[in-house]
């Protein structure tokens, strides 16, 4: 297959079918000429880059990839749903795509119109995201999957707090999966009926994320110290209660209650560690088992209690 004449600039995060949207605009192209071009599928007619996300098979992909004159390892860096864990199952082997009324995974999220401008993309973006918020810490602008045009996102010069807690929270997740899964905790904390007294509830407001990210990522950094001794298997018992009764004396009574309940699911590991490789960047064991790609906080925490708010009303996030 030939390339397209003219190569779209790639955004990191952007989901496939927002690329797909753009290429095609840029060709004078319907969305599904294009596709038709791809692979079998299911038409995209009706089906905007907002409301759902694009899925294909690896043959699709690589006819993608080769329509884009993009090296496909370039493209699936940049379009997270293009990754082998997001693929459809190849069957027979032909190349195949599907547009769906919904995400399998994930929440499109509204992407930065400076960093989209940066690329010299001037159409709208749309992310994938495993959570349905995203804080660009370069333009101090928080985006969500609201399809509300005239707030298409929040200006947070007057919060930098907040800038700054998102910075320390990128940090720990890219520290490795553990720290994904610590920060998903701290929310679950959060949500603790010991604690959420005055707090708002992840989902009860299109601002929550704001006002909880802050104090979240002091707590997940508590937990990160116990943590990562639990997983080196140098966690003493004594040490255990420790560290519940300075986080208690630290952060206040109602937090060290809640902490301690989240402690105890996260209990010294039995025996010794078999190896020196860093356990900080592997999956952990129980009582997590894994950290998938899209998945959002509510599905990573280990807390039993609710995270998300609920009530008669759909959330704002859907």
């Amino acid at each position: 297959m030939r390339p397209l004449t003219y190569r779209q600039p790639l955004i990191n995060g952007e989901s496939t079918g927002s690329f797909v949207t753009r290429l095609a605009a840029r060709h004078g192209q319907s969305v599904t000429h294009l596709l038709g071009s791809v692979g079998e599928g299911l038409s995209a007619a009706g089906v905007d880059p907002w409301e759902s996300e694009l899925y294909v098979n690896r043959a699709a992909r690589q006819r993608l990839a080769e329509m884009a004159g993009r090296p496909l390892d370039q493209l699936t860096r940049a379009l997270v749903s293009l990754r082998d864990e997001h693929l459809l199952p190849d069957g027979s082997g032909a190349p195949e795509f599907q547009w769906p009324w919904r995400p399998h995974s994930g929440f499109l999220v509204r992407g930065c119109a400076l960093c989209a401008a940066r690329h010299g993309v001037l159409d709208p973006v749309w992310l994938i995201r495993p959570d349905p918020w995203h804080i660009c810490v370069r333009h101090g602008r928080f985006h969500d999957n609201s399809r509300e045009d005239r707030v298409p996102f929040i200006d947070l010069s007057p919060g930098p707090h907040v800038i700054r807690a998102e910075r320390r929270r990128l940090r720990l997740v890219g520290a490795g999966p553990v720290g994904r899964l610590l920060v998903a905790d701290a929310f679950g904390v959060l949500a603790h009926e010991y604690v959420a007294i005055g707090l708002p509830r992840l989902g009860s407001s299109r601002t929550a994320p704001l006002h909880l990210l802050p104090i979240a990522v002091r707590v997940a950094a508590r937990m990160a110290f116990l943590e990562r001794r639990r997983l080196e298997h140098r966690l003493r018992p004594d040490e255990h209660q420790h560290w519940r009764n300075q986080v208690a004396r630290d952060l206040g009574r109602q937090m060290g209650m809640a902490l301690a309940e989240w402690s105890r699911l996260h209990a010294p590991l039995p025996g010794c560690r078999a190896d020196h490789s860093p356990r900080w960047q592997q999956v952990p064991g129980a009582p997590h088992r894994d950290a998938p790609e899209m998945a959002s906080v509510d599905k990573l925490t280990c807390v039993p209690w609710r995270v998300l708010a609920s009530g008669p009303r759909p959330r704002p996030y859907g």
